[in-house]
């Protein structure tokens, strides 16, 4: 079954420099995408963040997008559950 530790983090296309972002498709056809930098609900990031973000270790919490909903601030169990409870 697939983890938060087998996302594979690139640079995000909207902000390349500063945020990073990683996308899962599910066998049920659903897609999973976690964000984190700048102007993001993820921790750093927010409005106030400056600081860019090249890795995921140096994020705490995550922007998740899943089933078309986004919701902030996410640990890395959290988005784990997500994994367990679509996996086929």
């Amino acid at each position: 079954m697939a983890r938060f530790k087998n996302l594979v983090f690139v640079s995000h296309p909207m902000n390349p420099n500063k945020a990073i972002m990683a996308k899962y498709r599910f066998d049920n056809g659903k897609e999973l995408s976690v964000v984190a930098g700048p102007g993001l609900y993820s921790s750093p990031g927010g409005l106030d963040c400056k600081d860019a973000i090249q890795k995921e270790s140096d994020v705490l919490l995550f922007e998740v997008m899943f089933d078309d909903e986004v919701t902030g601030w996410q640990n890395r169990e959290d988005i784990n559950k997500i994994f367990e409870a679509n996996e086929v």
